[in-house]
């Protein structure tokens, strides 16, 4: 998902409308999308449609912190256009809940918060919706509501905008490479990773890298 889908939206709204799913989206049990960071990482991320939530399956996740916001608004985006094009009309539409204080560090692009809302925001003891909402105008909220996102924690949502309330799981426990002084070796640990990594998050299996110390 490169950062050019920003400039050819509309390209990628009419690719969307051309795929033929052979499983309407909301019967779907996962998504798995491959996600490449600076083109020499590649991790994937799982959308899983019975839990409701989204994981960034990552195992150099200091690698790859700082494209972490941008990644997540496109997962979100892609997610939307795909639903909003292929799912039954009588389906729940999704929209993402996101703990407050993570809420600030998402792309400004998806939330539309300035420099300095989030510099406001950073300067009280804690950020919360409520916070979050004195800070930002109507025009903002109706944004929010249109792309399907909330700064609200898990099982708190309110009752506007309604659908079906979706979350981002951390991934604690993802196994993490320790060779970067390699190039070739680290991209091929990576592939190698995400191969196995996408069925064993399909299955809820757990990978144990421990022992691999090559990795």
């Amino acid at each position: 998902m490169p950062r050019e889908s920003f400039l050819n939206l509309r390209k990628y709204e009419r690719m969307i409308e051309k795929i033929t799913l052979p499983t309407p989206i909301h019967l779907l049990d996962h998504i798995i999308i491959p996600i490449n960071i600076r083109k020499t990482h590649w991790f994937p991320a799982q959308i899983d449609l019975q839990t409701r939530s989204i994981s960034l399956l990552d195992s150099s996740q200091i690698y790859s912190a700082a494209a972490y916001p941008q990644q997540r608004m496109l997962i979100w985006k892609f997610f939307k256009m795909v639903w909003t094009t292929h799912a039954n009309a009588a389906a729940p539409v999704p929209y993402w809940t996101i703990p407050p204080e993570r809420f600030i560090g998402l792309q400004p692009r998806l939330t539309d918060l300035t420099p300095g809302m989030i510099q406001i925001l950073g300067q009280g003891k804690k950020v919360t919706t409520s916070s979050i909402m004195d800070t930002t105008n109507d025009e903002i909220k109706t944004r929010w509501i249109r792309r399907g996102i909330s700064p609200e924690l898990a099982g708190n949502q309110s009752k506007d905008p309604p659908g079906q309330p979706w979350t981002e799981l951390e991934q604690p426990g993802t196994p993490q490479q320790n060779n970067f002084t390699n190039t070739k070796e680290t991209r091929l640990a990576c592939g190698i990773y995400t191969v196995p990594s996408s069925p064993y998050a399909v299955r809820n299996w757990k990978i144990d890298f421990v022992q691999q110390t090559h990795i």
